[in-house]
């Protein structure tokens, strides 16, 4: 298993992201990629529901829940449990992490998918940006891991994840999907790769022509944390009955720590934490 260093952690906190080569054995991008393919025999058996670019095709749209009791396969946990845990809890201030989202990014079929460049959980342009962007660095990370060659699908501005956004770069946000963002690039991936990122980097999806993909996407967060309105609505599922017993004791303590951190009430937006 590839480590995370100090280097790849000075280099994390100044630019927002890393990229590490061959993290995962290709042995485990094979599990993964049979783990989805079971799960796409189970929805066309019709013992569960996923969304679908073409199901004669078997082309899958976007897949969340992945640990969801419908959804869930053990390979999910071996994972997590053996390889992604250390990682998570390097790059988690205090190392204490808890479940937010475990899904899967999918597309092809000729289907463009084409998003604006967006900041998932700050606005862009407001007074405190800079100040608020500081004070929630390292307290949650996501990542992109690809199961199928040539994933370039990701674009990121380096280093946009801890500044104010600029004048030139909400203007390309207004301008629409088409604008040129300044300083942009692509991650250039391949299977056994990650790239793990903070979410407040400027950074948009970019599939135009359709290729085929599946790259496995998913965010965690500092046990700090309140559940937020964006991850909000899984407790119901995850409460049902032999659901935990069945995972190894990492992925559990990370799913209890989300439903310990469940709001009665409903949930905020990170904007007001």
């Amino acid at each position: 298993m590839v480590q995370i260093t100090r280097s790849d952690l000075a280099f994390y906190a100044q630019q927002g992201y890393i990229v590490l080569r061959k993290a995962f054995s290709q042995a485990r991008i094979q599990s993964l990629i049979d783990a989805i393919e079971r799960l796409m025999d189970r929805a066309l058996a019709g013992e569960c529901e996923i969304g679908w670019i073409d199901r004669d095709g078997r082309l899958l749209q976007r897949t969340g829940g992945l640990l969801s009791p419908d959804n869930y396969d053990p390979v999910y946990g071996e994972w997590l449990d053996g390889e992604l845990a250390p990682h998570l809890e390097t790059l988690i201030a205090g190392g204490e992490v808890r479940h937010s989202l475990f899904d899967m990014l999918a597309g092809g079929g000729g289907q463009s998918y084409q998003q604006n460049w967006h900041r998932d959980l700050c606005i862009p342009g407001a007074p405190d940006e800079a100040a608020y962007l500081r004070r929630h660095h390292g307290h949650f990370v996501q990542y992109n891991i690809p199961l199928f060659p040539g994933d370039r699908f990701l674009n990121i501005v380096p280093a946009s994840h801890l500044r104010a956004s600029t004048p030139a770069e909400i203007q390309a946000v207004e301008a629409g999907k088409q604008a040129t963002m300044p300083d942009a690039i692509s991650v250039e991936l391949e299977p056994g790769d990650a790239v793990y990122y903070n979410a407040n980097l400027w950074h948009r999806g970019w599939n135009p022509e359709g290729i085929n993909r599946w790259t496995m996407h998913a965010a965690f967060w500092s046990v700090a944390y309140p559940v937020m309105k964006h991850e909000y609505g899984q407790r119901e599922a995850m409460l049902q009955p032999g659901y935990l017993e069945q995972m190894p004791p990492i992925t559990t303590n990370y799913i209890r720590r989300y439903l310990e951190q469940y709001p009665e009430s409903g949930p905020q937006p990170l904007f007001d934490l």
